[in-house]
């Protein structure tokens, strides 16, 4: 990012640069690239999975008589 100092009464320009690059993949590394999009997908959602449970039952359970965090989360 470039930024121009404030000249005056006018405000601060600023210019964001970019590239975008095309990936020539023979079609072996496309399914492995796939196959890694896949993996990291699956790990994201079960991770999304774990959160929520986690979340959903520390609202349910009230936190009178808990002294840690951990009885409120079994482990896995």
């Amino acid at each position: 990012m470039v930024s121009v100092p404030d000249v005056g009464h006018r405000k601060r320009l600023s210019v964001i640069q970019a590239y975008r690059f095309a990936l020539d993949l023979s079609p072996t590394q496309q399914r492995a690239l796939a196959g890694h999009a896949g993996a990291a997908r699956t790990a994201h959602n079960w991770a999304l999975e774990r959160v929520k449970a986690v979340l959903d039952q520390r609202a349910a359970v009230p936190p009178q008589g808990r002294t840690t965090d951990h009885e409120l989360t079994p482990a896995p």
